[in-house]
C-alpha cells in the first residue's frame, strides 16, 4: 500500500495541501494515520481526494458530497445518506409534497378546537406544527394533516385519541422505513462491496436510481397491505361488536 505525506497526496490528487487540510476539518475526508508526529496517507485517502474534486467540479455541494462519501461508511441508513431533499435532481418525483403554511393559534384551533398546553406540545413534539419567530404563530408541515384531523374532530372523535392512535402508526411506520433503508444499504453493499463510495455523477445517479425504484415498490406495496389490513381490521372488530350485541340481547 503506497503511503503518502500531505504534499506529496496533494501533488497526486491535483490540489493543495491547504485544500486537503480543509477537507479534513470539514469531515469529507478522513484523518491521517499518524507515524510519531508525521501525518500518513494512504491510496484510498488519495481515492476519495480525488472523488471529492471530481464532485465539486460537478457542482455538487460540500453538505452533498459529505453525506455520500461518509455515511455509507458509518452503516447509515441509505435513505439518510441520500439527503433526497436537496438532492432531488437526481430522483424522478419527491418522496412527498407537504402542502406547508403558516398559521396562527385561533386559525390552528378553528380547526381542531381549543389547544391546552399539553396538546400543543404534543402537536410540537409529534412535528405536525413548528413554531415560529411570532408568538402564537405555528408553520403547518402539512396542511393535509390538519384538514384530516379536523374531518375526524367533526365526527366525535377528541383530537387526544387522533394523535395516539398516528404516534402509534408513525411507530410502525418508521420500523418500516428503517427495515427498507436497511435493505437499500444492504444491496449497495452487495452490488458495490462495503465502504464503497461514489467517485462519479454516474454513480451518485446509480445510488439515488435505486432508493427511488425501492421507495416506488415500497409505497405501493405498502398502501397495498395497508388496505387489506384495514379491511380485515375492519371485520375483525364489526364481528367483536356483533358478539357483543349479541351477548347484551341475551342477559336482557
Amino acid at each position: 500500500m503506497t503511503e503518502y505525506r500531505i504534499d506529496d497526496l496533494a501533488r497526486r490528487a491535483g490540489t493543495t495541501a491547504r485544500n486537503v487540510r480543509v477537507y479534513q476539518e470539514s469531515g469529507l475526508l478522513p484523518r491521517p494515520h499518524r507515524r510519531g508526529r508525521v501525518a500518513i496517507y494512504t491510496d484510498r485517502h488519495l481515492r476519495q481526494l480525488e472523488a471529492i474534486i471530481r464532485l465539486l467540479g460537478e457542482g455538487f455541494t460540500v453538505k452533498h458530497i459529505l453525506r455520500f462519501l461518509t455515511g455509507l461508511q458509518r452503516g447509515q441508513d441509505l435513505a439518510q445518506v441520500l439527503d433526497l431533499t436537496d438532492l432531488g435532481e437526481l430522483v424522478t418525483e419527491p418522496w412527498s409534497r407537504p402542502v406547508t403554511v403558516t398559521v396562527t393559534r385561533a386559525e390552528l384551533e378553528s380547526r381542531l378546537g381549543a389547544l391546552d398546553a399539553n396538546t400543543l406540545d404534543r402537536l410540537l413534539s409529534d412535528r405536525i406544527i413548528e413554531e415560529t419567530e411570532e408568538a402564537d404563530r405555528f408553520l403547518v408541515r402539512d396542511q393535509r394533516v390538519i384538514e384530516d384531523f379536523a374531518t375526524l374532530i367533526a365526527r366525535g372523535m377528541p383530537l387526544a385519541t387522533i394523535l395516539q392512535t398516528t404516534a402509534t402508526v408513525d411507530a410502525h411506520l418508521d420500523e418500516a422505513a428503517r427495515e427498507l433503508a436497511g435493505a437499500g444499504h444492504s444491496e449497495v453493499v452487495r452490488q458495490r462491496g462495503a465502504g464503497w463510495y461514489p467517485s462519479d455523477d454516474t454513480e451518485l445517479s446509480w445510488a439515488a436510481d435505486l432508493v427511488d425504484a425501492m421507495r416506488r415498490v415500497a409505497r405501493r406495496s405498502a398502501h397495498a397491505s395497508l388496505d387489506r389490513a384495514l379491511d380485515e381490521a375492519v371485520r375483525t372488530e364489526l364481528r367483536r361488536y356483533q358478539q357483543y350485541e349479541a351477548a347484551d340481547a341475551d342477559v336482557k
